[in-house]
């Protein structure tokens, strides 16, 4: 049986997204909104982020200020900014469908950003090039992208993950009164194609009692910095600025990938 893929699919995997406290202290994530505003601070936008889900940095933004448009091709994640985009207006934001391999919208921007390792939902590095050169074709002459992705660890991309010790956590949501208890399973890597696969499994309890159980699939590829560096290069950028976290330290090995590019 195919499983539904993680994000895409609806699900758990969109429902509780927000309830996960991405961006959190603590979390790969932590200061990233921030981050993203100076940037747009510097930029004066207007802003496009690509594969942009609930809006959990789209909205912010645009709370500040700016002129956002969030892309992403999941019609669930849309559904959910577009909820709280109608329970709480904000000016100059607006949510559109579109892959971000192929989109073509009717202005430049100023700042583009793929976020949360999105674009490591980017299986090929064809599909990787796509999404730059239609970046490019978007950004204003003296624009930014930034790309966050995570730097890999290399203990976790060998062929035998029978060694490799997977996630489990609980998740309280305070919208639903619900637990939802996530077990990573069955990782499969793939070090020729730089690609893995992992079964989510959910289960969603209210008051103790299992009200749900379902399984998606997640899969990414991890790619390298100096693969990044010539990504960029082939497709028309220049490196201005790379960090392992959002607070700016420098490129760190099993960090996060954070470039900042410019239109050459």
């Amino acid at each position: 049986m195919k499983l539904p893929e993680h994000f895409q699919g609806g699900g758990p995997s969109v429902e509780f997204y927000d309830a996960q406290g991405f961006g959190t202290a603590g979390s790969p994530m932590d200061g990233d909104v921030a981050f993203y505003l100076a940037q747009a601070r510097r930029t004066r936008g207007p802003i496009l982020e690509l594969a942009c889900g609930t809006g959990r940095i789209a909205i912010p933004l645009a709370r500040a200020g700016f002129e956002v448009t969030g892309l992403d091709r999941s019609p669930a994640m849309l559904a959910i900014a577009r909820g709280k985009l109608r329970a709480e207006p904000v000016p100059g934001l607006r949510f559109v469908r579109g892959n971000m391999t192929r989109f073509s919208l009717p202005q430049r921007f100023g700042l583009v950003l793929v976020a949360f390792r999105s674009f490591q939902h980017l299986l090929t590095v064809r599909e990787q090039r796509a999404c730059l050169e239609h970046v490019r074709r978007h950004l204003s002459p003296k624009g930014r992208l930034i790309v966050n992705l995570f730097d890999p660890r290399l203990d976790l991309c060998v062929p035998d993950t029978a060694g490799i010790s997977l996630m489990r956590s609980t998740i309280h949501d305070e919208a639903t009164r619900q637990d939802v208890s996530v077990e990573v399973t069955d990782r499969r890597n793939d070090p020729l194609t730089q690609t893995f696969s992992e079964r989510w499994r959910w289960t969603v309890t209210r008051r103790g009692r299992v009200v749900r159980r379902c399984d998606d699939v997640l899969r990414l590829r991890w790619t390298y910095r100096h693969e990044m560096r010539h990504l960029f290069e082939l497709t028309g950028y220049r490196v201005g600025a790379e960090y392992s976290d959002f607070s700016g330290a420098p490129p760190r090995y099993a960090a996060e990938q954070i470039w900042v590019v410019t239109p050459t």
